[in-house]
């Protein structure tokens, strides 16, 4: 039996049109569990009549439809109830009502199994109906869409008008609405809210061209947004969304109507996001490998909404086949979060959104939020985290020994594997020349010499998980904390980027105005172009917020003073330069501010020149001149 014929069979058996023995007789475990559709009906109702809907697909849904509007759960007046029962039978009727269950299992099967099986009932006076076995739960269904009428004019409708007119704007509504991405708003709009490799949800790309998203949108959407809610959660968020008269669907406004409904039902049930700009988005993409730009921001700009954020974990090493690394979950396991991903995505997420983002940004708002979180998170002391592989070398498992004692490490389960533990670090014994594996708990870190004998260990070893406790030492730095509380601050106006010196150190910008005889624009631009390792001439424009007339006029200033030169230099982004060599490898750039790194790095060590403030930066940069070292 399919599963249209089974939503009829249930249909004609609770309006009383079939007797419980041919009903159960015809029950059967191939049908699609359909129970949680009732009284849910909308949100068929709207993938139903979404553009991005294949039309095969939209066939099939409103023939679904067409059946459910002629059986008893499209009448509000029913009074039917769903739940779920350790089932002895699929089917039955007394004078009190009728029971039947909903997906999965013929008699035969549950004879065997009796097992725990979706179920709809309805009354037919003050008691009770029958049960089918032993009730696990049991509530009303109300209809709050999709009566008799409602279905079968909208059914009509669609097949005469087609799927209803898409409304970028209504997308705008709904995204400003709710906070969220707008291919998250998007795809709401269409009821494509279900896993995006489940096939349902596949959109083709003539769908995401006409909702302009891409295959990673997608997958940002689901990760930042749905993911955690189950398919009941998503049935709930459509299923009062239509308007009451299916006609205004058609007529212009009418899914910015949807819109603003579906954003009333999204904050009735998961809240508020913290909106972010989709071009924030777009330029966090690239900025922690393992982590989607979306995912990114989402945790910057609502890092009180990150269960990671703000649950200590505890970690441990057990032994099965060898050394496995366990948690104890304290976010549910479809997430997919893992602390590493964490810790990378603050880490460069507070620098990048510091450098790159203008003030009034949420996800550079939220970053000092989600930086001093995460540093809670490091000083649990129940947290042990992966570090790298060491090569003991010659002396084998006396190489580990002798750099970490010889305390066993104690975990809460029996190991095969033996590990030493100095209480900062957890070190796998190895013979011969083998690579141990080595943990660390990021609480302990700098607490004493033990720091120093781990960073020397991690520093010789060349494996990929060795940015772990690199990243641990960054956020630790003084040069992080500077920049969580530069952001924090306030001090850079809205709008405005810490990458224009006239905006994040104006009174530097006067001295060298007055210094050189140029004007206060020129001087500007010279400061970035001393300090910054990509001054290219968009992203000038960009952060000082010029046009390309007033570049080109502080640029003309200093070429006339000489101070810099015009040319045309292979992936430069620019036009003009600082005197001097010009180094072509990796980020091409002049020699005289790669010494400048150099330079200031070997003054701080173990604190890159890029994460200081950049008014300390530009600082820096003006001082050298000043001291006779000028391009």
């Amino acid at each position: 039996m399919s599963t249209l014929a089974h939503i009829d069979l249930v249909g004609r058996f609770l309006a009383g049109a079939e007797d419980p023995a041919t009903t159960a007789a015809r029950q059967t475990f191939e049908i699609c569990p359909w129970g949680p559709l009732l009284g849910r009906i909308g949100a068929v109702a709207l993938r139903s009549v979404s553009p991005v809907t294949p039309d095969h697909y939209r066939e099939a849904l409103l023939a679904l439809l067409e059946v459910w509007s002629r059986s008893p759960m499209a009448d509000p007046a029913a009074g039917l109830r769903r739940g779920r029962v350790s089932a002895s039978a699929t089917a039955a009727r007394d004078e009190h009502g009728v029971a039947v269950t909903v997906g999965g299992g013929n008699a035969e099967w549950i004879a065997r199994k009796n097992p725990e099986m979706v179920f709809v009932d309805r009354a037919f006076g003050q008691g009770e109906p029958p049960a089918l076995g032993t009730v696990v739960e049991v509530a009303e269904a109300p209809l709050r869409w999709g009566d008799t009428d409602q279905l079968t004019r909208l059914v009509a409708l669609a097949r005469a008008n087609g799927p209803v007119p898409w409304d970028r704007k209504a997308v705008d509504v709904l995204a400003e609405g709710i906070g969220t991405s707008r291919a998250t708003a998007a795809l709401a709009l269409c009821g494509f809210l279900g896993h995006p490799n489940a096939r349902a949800d596949k959109l083709t790309a003539e769908a995401r061209k006409t909702l302009k998203v891409r295959v990673g949108d997608v997958s940002d959407a689901w990760f930042r947004d749905m993911d955690g809610h189950t398919d009941e959660d998503r049935l709930e968020l459509l299923a009062e969304v239509l308007p009451q008269n299916p006609e205004r669907l058609w007529e212009p406004g009418g899914l910015s109507e949807v819109a603003l409904r579906l954003s009333q039902a999204w904050h009735e049930r998961f809240g508020k996001k913290t909106p972010v700009p989709l071009g924030t988005v777009q330029a966090a993409e690239h900025v922690a490998p393992e982590v989607s730009g979306g995912q990114l921001c989402a945790w910057l700009s609502d890092p009180d909404a990150v269960p990671l954020l703000t649950k200590d974990l505890d970690t441990w090493l057990e032994s099965a086949d060898g050394a496995k690394y366990k948690n104890q979950k304290c976010v549910p396991f479809t997430e997919m979060l893992t602390m590493r991903n964490l810790i990378e995505a603050v880490t460069f997420g507070l620098r990048w959104s510091y450098e790159e983002l203008p003030a009034g940004d949420p996800v550079r708002d939220g970053a000092p939020a989600a930086y001093e979180l995460l540093l809670q998170r490091l000083a649990h002391p129940g947290l042990l985290l992966p570090v790298c592989s060491f090569a003991a070398g010659p002396q084998g498992a006396d190489a580990i020994t002798g750099r970490f004692g010889t305390v066993p490490y104690l975990g809460p389960a029996e190991l095969t594997v033996e590990y030493v533990d100095d209480g900062l670090t957890v070190a796998e014994v190895v013979t011969g020349r083998g690579l141990a594996s080595l943990y660390f708990r990021p609480a302990l870190y700098g607490a004493d010499d033990r720091t120093q004998r781990l960073a020397e260990a991690v520093d010789a070893s060349r494996a990929y998980t060795r940015h772990t406790f690199e990243r641990v030492r960054l956020l630790h730095s003084d040069a992080a904390k500077a920049l969580a509380r530069r952001i924090s601050s306030g001090t850079l106006p809205e709008g405005a980027y810490e990458a224009d010196p006239s905006a994040s150190a104006p009174s530097l910008v006067q001295e060298v105005g007055r210094h050189l005889d140029v004007p206060t624009d020129a001087a500007a631009l010279y400061l970035q172009l001393l300090t910054l390792r990509e001054p290219t001439d968009r992203s000038v424009r960009k952060w000082n917020r010029w046009t390309p007339a007033r570049r080109r006029k502080a640029a003309d200033a200093l070429v006339a003073r000489n101070l810099v030169v015009r040319d045309e230099r292979a992936r430069a982004g620019r036009t003009i330069f600082l005197p001097g060599a010009w180094i072509e490898g990796g980020t091409p750039l002049e020699a005289w501010k790669s010494e400048l790194h150099a330079e200031a790095d070997a003054e701080d060590t173990g604190t890159p020149f890029i994460w200081r403030p950049l008014p300390a930066r530009f600082t820096h940069a003006w001082t050298r001149v000043q001291a006779g070292d000028a391009p």
